[in-house]
């Protein structure tokens, strides 16, 4: 009997641990508002990995922190450092907006403005690169109804979408 309740407790704590490392990073462009509108999914325990590393920290929250803007932050901080686009050869500023908890992941808003037209975009998301060997990170970009996947890792960090007019 004790067997089985050890056997249970373990499978318990694999099953509770995701065995891969990824995130989504969805960008669309918003024509009217003339703005490049980025949301990068991240599961919690990635994001406080890589941002206790980043930041030489030994635990932060990305649950429920007791201190919501600080952590907002130290994202912004990591999401700058981690994230690079560039719009038909201009390197775009980065605003970050804010983030928000959804399961067992954290969802980061970001924003590029005055974009008047995109047909070109080149970008770099080494996001928890640093943290995992296997991380990958997914890039769905929509602009002009043309919907455009990729997905980087550690051997291609950075990839070119090129769009019609």
């Amino acid at each position: 009997m004790p067997h089985k309740l050890l056997y249970t407790v373990i499978i318990g704590l694999f099953w509770n641990l995701h065995p891969f490392h990824v995130s989504v990073c969805d960008m669309e462009y918003n024509k009217e508002a003339k703005a490049l509108q980025i949301s990068q999914r991240i599961f919690m325990d990635d994001l406080a990995t890589g941002l206790q590393g980043f930041h030489k920290m030994d635990y932060i929250d990305t649950y429920k922190p007791k201190d919501p803007k600080k952590l907002d932050s130290l994202i912004n901080e990591y999401i700058q450092a981690k994230l690079f686009i560039t719009i038909d050869g201009k390197k775009a500023k980065l605003d970050y907006i804010g983030s928000e908890l959804e399961g067992d992941a954290r969802w980061c808003y970001i924003e590029v403005k005055n974009i008047s037209s995109i047909s070109e975009l080149d970008i770099s998301n080494v996001v928890l690169f640093e943290s995992f060997p296997e991380q990958e990170n997914i890039i769905h970009l929509k602009v002009n109804e043309q919907l455009k996947s990729y997905k980087l890792n550690k051997k291609e960090i950075s990839h070119l979408f090129k769009f019609a007019q």
